[in-house]
C-alpha cells in the first residue's frame, strides 16, 4: 500500500467491519432488536460495498444503511 492509499488491509477492514458490528448490536439491542437481525443487517450491507475500491467511507455507509433498515424494525 502506498502512502496516501485509500484502500485498508485485509486485517485492518476485518477489525473495523467488527468493531462497526458491535457497535450496531450494542445500539439496536438497547431498542429490542435481536442481535442477530442487527448482524445479517450489517453482514448485507458490507457485502452489497465489498467492490468498493474506496474503503474509508464504507463503516459510515454501512451504519447509514442498518439505520435505515433497522429504523422501522
Amino acid at each position: 500500500m502506498t502512502e496516501g492509499s485509500t484502500a485498508t488491509a485485509p486485517s485492518d477492514d476485518h477489525a473495523v467491519r467488527t468493531e462497526t458490528e458491535e457497535r450496531l448490536v450494542a445500539r439496536y439491542t438497547e431498542h429490542g432488536v435481536a442481535p442477530d437481525t442487527v448482524r445479517g443487517a450489517v453482514r448485507e450491507a458490507w457485502d452489497r460495498l465489498a467492490g468498493a475500491r474506496v474503503r474509508t467511507f464504507v463503516p459510515i455507509l454501512v451504519e447509514r444503511s442498518v439505520r435505515l433498515r433497522l429504523s422501522g424494525a
